[in-house]
C-alpha cells in the first residue's frame, strides 16, 4: 500500500538523519596532534563535520516531508505541489 511505502521512506529518511549525525559527531571527536599536519587534519575534520551534519539536516526534512505526505495520504487527501 501506498501507506507502507511512505512509512518506510520516512523511517528510512529519519535513519539516514540519525546515522550522519553520529557520522559528524564521530569526525568532531577525532583529535588531531601538534602539528601543521595534525592541525590540518583537525581543521579538515571539522569542516566535514559540519557538511555531514547540514547533510543529516536535509535529511530529517526529507523524513518530516514523507511524514507530512503520509499524514495527508491517510486521510485520503493529496498533497499538490
Amino acid at each position: 500500500m501506498i501507506t507502507d511505502e511512505l512509512a518506510l521512506s520516512r523511517d528510512g529518511w529519519f535513519r539516514r538523519a540519525n546515522e550522519l549525525r553520529s557520522l559528524a559527531q564521530d569526525c568532531r571527536g577525532i583529535q588531531g596532534w601538534d602539528s601543521p599536519a595534525g592541525r590540518m587534519l583537525g581543521e579538515r575534520l571539522l569542516r566535514c563535520s559540519a557538511a555531514v551534519e547540514s547533510l543529516a539536516e536535509r535529511a530529517e526534512s526529507l523524513g518530516e516531508a514523507y511524514d507530512l505526505h503520509l499524514q495527508v495520504v491517510s486521510v485520503g487527501g493529496r498533497l499538490q505541489i
